[in-house]
């Protein structure tokens, strides 16, 4: 892999058919999640955030939608934040905002992905390869890996984010705690 210090921070992020790292984390849930375990029943996206950074909070925000349309697709959350504050972000309980896993990730897994700008997130196809990754907020990347993500779970393809949702059509990745 070339050094990442000298790319865009849109290019902070492994290439599309890349191998993915493999990895063995425990959610804040004390969910096992293994990519490994996971990818035999089909992809996955994984997303390395920080509660503090405000493309972070758009990318998972929107994501919490992905359910509906690609319930099969796991959705993994790397908090890179602070345990208190990726707990605030959460919520608890019924009320909690997030419902997919959260690991507080203290640089471990997004070391292995180069994820130093954040938010940076991956989609990985069943075969264990990346199929595409962003760093920063995109909509329209967002919107593709909805559709494609649904196309390959049989789900119910679809916009994650339209018009009617009134934000930008993207915002820069930040500098991460990894970098």
């Amino acid at each position: 892999m070339q050094p990442v210090t000298q790319q865009a921070p849109h290019q902070q992020v492994l290439p599309a058919g890349a191998v993915a790292p493999d990895f063995t984390a425990q959610s804040i849930g004390g969910q096992q999640l293994s990519l490994s375990a996971a990818l035999k029943n089909g992809p996955a996206l994984l997303v390395f955030a920080h509660p503090k950074i405000n493309a972070s909070r758009l990318v998972v925000g929107y994501l919490r939608r992905m359910a509906e349309i690609a319930p099969a697709l796991p959705v993994w959350i790397f908090s890179e934040g602070r345990e208190a504050e990726t707990l605030e972000y959460m919520g608890s309980g019924d009320g909690a905002y997030l419902k997919m896993p959260v690991v507080l990730d203290n640089c471990g897994v997004a070391g292995l992905y180069g994820a130093k700008f954040l938010p940076a997130t991956y989609l990985i196809g069943a075969d264990g390869l990346v199929i595409r990754a962003y760093s920063g907020f995109s909509r329209d990347f967002l919107n593709w890996v909805a559709n494609e993500a649904a196309t390959l779970t049989n789900g119910k393809p679809k916009e994650l984010i339209s018009d009617g949702d009134n934000k930008g059509f993207y915002e820069l990745a930040e500098r991460g705690p990894c970098a």
